[in-house]
């Protein structure tokens, strides 16, 4: 990737409904050239889809966490499929140090968030792990349950 990529990829995750033409316009490229760009990203990975962030899907799940994964030996890639299948589990990053694995995890309530803990602990390979609940969020995709007048 390089600065173009990196620019355009900062665009769209401020705005992902942005269109061709306004993101050429600020990039001071072409449309072709952005749309070729998206589709490399697209194509390479890199870009794995876009997606709408809902009001309703904050409200269903307003219990988000980090927990990080120590893994025993290999065993990274059986653990982190395991993880994958569990809906609750938003995101997986590998990372370095002590950690092996971050996951964004959330929940409904604490009752299910604490399910969820017990059944991350009993997976084969986990060698310890530390969760910390997420109170609010200054910056990202998922504004304050303040913003929608509960």
């Amino acid at each position: 990737m390089d600065t173009l990529d990196l620019q355009l990829i900062s665009a769209l995750r401020s705005d992902g409904r942005r269109s061709v033409s306004d993101l050429a316009d600020d990039l001071k490229v072409s449309r072709a050239t952005v749309r070729a760009r998206m589709d490399k990203l697209q194509a390479s990975g890199e870009i794995l889809g876009f997606t709408a962030v809902l009001r309703d899907d904050w409200r269903d799940l307003p219990i988000r966490a980090v927990t990080l994964i120590e893994i025993a030996g290999r065993n990274t890639e059986p653990v982190a499929r395991t993880l994958t299948a569990m809906t609750e589990v938003r995101a997986i990053h590998t990372t370095n140090g002590k950690w092996d694995l971050v996951l964004e995890i959330a929940t409904k309530d604490l009752t299910a968030f604490d399910e969820v803990l017990h059944r991350i602990r009993l997976i084969e390979g986990i060698s310890g792990s530390e969760t910390n609940l997420l109170l609010s969020t200054r910056k990202g995709p998922v504004a304050s349950v303040s913003d929608f007048g509960t």
